[in-house]
């Protein structure tokens, strides 16, 4: 049975993580981050050491490894009722991450809808990196050339997986409102999926 799945897609801080997480405290909807998964995962154990290689080194996980790390992650959630394929949603941030990883999900998901948070001004978009990095004291994210070189490498390797997938699944909102009424046109274009 192929998991029915919503596609969070945007550039960096366009509001995935805070509307996917919303998004699963609602009857029916789980939400899923990739980067929550690595975060979790026990540095003594297989994976979490195979994780750490590539981390310490500061290079991208595989992908087959970022994609069998989720499949097992669901099937322990299936396996411990957290998520019951029959009647959930998954509301999954961070996978796929780039048309190789959707392909090797092909026979796992049933994406149902792709909510896109798109950005129509870029520098509006690395203040909120900026202001967001020193709320949370996330360094990385302060320096506008790292923020500039995320936002390339979204564009060069997780944008086209929209175009994998057929066009009218993607429902676009502006991710420049304020987060209330991008959670409310959100909950509007996701009512029509729940029986």
């Amino acid at each position: 049975m192929k998991y029915r799945s919503i596609l969070m897609f945007g550039a960096p801080g366009s509001g995935k993580g805070t509307q996917g997480k919303a998004i699963g405290c609602m009857p029916g909807f789980i939400h899923t981050s990739t980067g929550d998964l690595f975060r979790s995962l026990d540095r003594n154990s297989e994976m979490g050491r195979i994780f750490m290689e590539y981390s310490n080194k500061g290079q991208l996980v595989p992908d087959e490894f970022t994609v069998k790390l989720w499949v097992q992650t669901m099937k322990q959630w299936e396996q411990a009722g957290k998520f019951r394929p029959e009647s959930d949603f998954l509301v999954m941030d961070g996978i796929p991450r780039n048309v190789n990883q959707a392909k090797l999900l092909a026979d796992t998901i049933d994406v149902r809808r792709i909510i896109l948070l798109h950005v129509s001004d870029i520098d509006k978009m690395v203040e909120r990196l900026r202001l967001r990095a020193l709320k949370e004291n996330r360094m990385d994210d302060a320096d506008e050339k790292v923020i500039r070189n995320r936002m390339a490498v979204y564009e060069r390797e997780t944008r086209p997986v929209l175009d994998y997938y057929p066009s009218e699944l993607v429902a676009r909102i502006d991710a420049l409102m304020p987060p209330m009424a991008v959670l409310a046109e959100v909950s509007r274009t996701l009512a029509a999926l729940k029986p």
